[in-house]
Formats: structure tokens, C-alpha cells, sequence
């Protein structure tokens, strides 16, 4: 896999010592691997998952909601700021403490009245 050469590439660049880095380079490598089994077989993999391996993989499903978008830069006129994009929707999550947010690993994006969690947008 390319992405595997060019991640092993970065990881030896910063100077790790070479067991080390091999030794979290294949566990982050057999983690994307069991990310994507999932997604390509549809079903639950034969041996359960470790409570770590279920953490890392809903940490993973997280950074795909836009409420977790941490650094947007936005441009208005001559002033440019960056920050946290937060939607007001009525599906966006806000959490306002960080223990709450950790406990749901990340995921407050509501589904919204319809009720349909494959729906893109609330019918209004």
C-alpha cells in the first residue's frame, strides 16, 4: 500500500528508534486494516475487538462529523481568524464539557424528526 510506504516514511524521520516505530507503525497499519474489514465485509469480524480497538475505531467514526472539524480559518474582509466551526442546526451537537463529549467519544450530531439516520438534511 502506498499510504503504508509514505506513513513508514514519516514515522523514521522523526528519529524513533527503529523497534519502536516498527512496532507502532504495524499496530496503527493492522488497525486501519481492521477499520477497512469492516467496511468492505459488512459484518463483525469472527474474533471481538479489544475495548481499545472499539475506542480508536469510534474515535476514528468521529472525526467524520462536521461538529468535529477542529481548525477552520475564515476570512472576513481584511481580518482573517481561526477557529472552530460549530453548526446551530437542529442536528448539530454542542458540548460544553469535555468529559461529557469523551464519554460519547466525540459523537453528538443528532438524526433529527424524521428519524432516518440515512437522511443528509432534516425535512423541514
Amino acid at each position: 500500500m502506498e499510504g503504508d510506504k509514505e506513513l513508514t516514511s514519516l514515522i523514521t524521520s522523526l528519529s524513533i528508534p527503529k523497534t519502536h516505530a516498527s512496532v507502532g507503525l504495524s499496530n496503527l497499519i493492522a488497525a486501519n486494516k481492521q477499520h477497512k474489514s469492516l467496511f468492505v465485509n459488512r459484518r463483525l469480524p469472527d474474533r471481538g475487538w479489544s475495548d481499545l480497538q472499539i475506542q480508536h475505531f469510534l474515535l476514528t467514526l468521529s472525526t467524520l462529523d462536521t461538529n468535529n472539524n477542529e481548525a477552520v480559518s475564515s476570512t472576513s474582509g481584511s481580518e482573517s481568524t481561526a477557529g472552530r466551526w460549530c453548526g446551530v442546526g437542529e442536528r448539530e451537537g454542542r458540548v460544553y464539557s469535555p468529559l461529557v463529549a469523551q464519554r460519547h467519544f466525540g459523537m453528538t450530531h443528532g438524526i433529527g424528526r424524521s428519524g432516518d439516520i440515512t437522511e443528509p438534511q432534516v425535512s423541514s
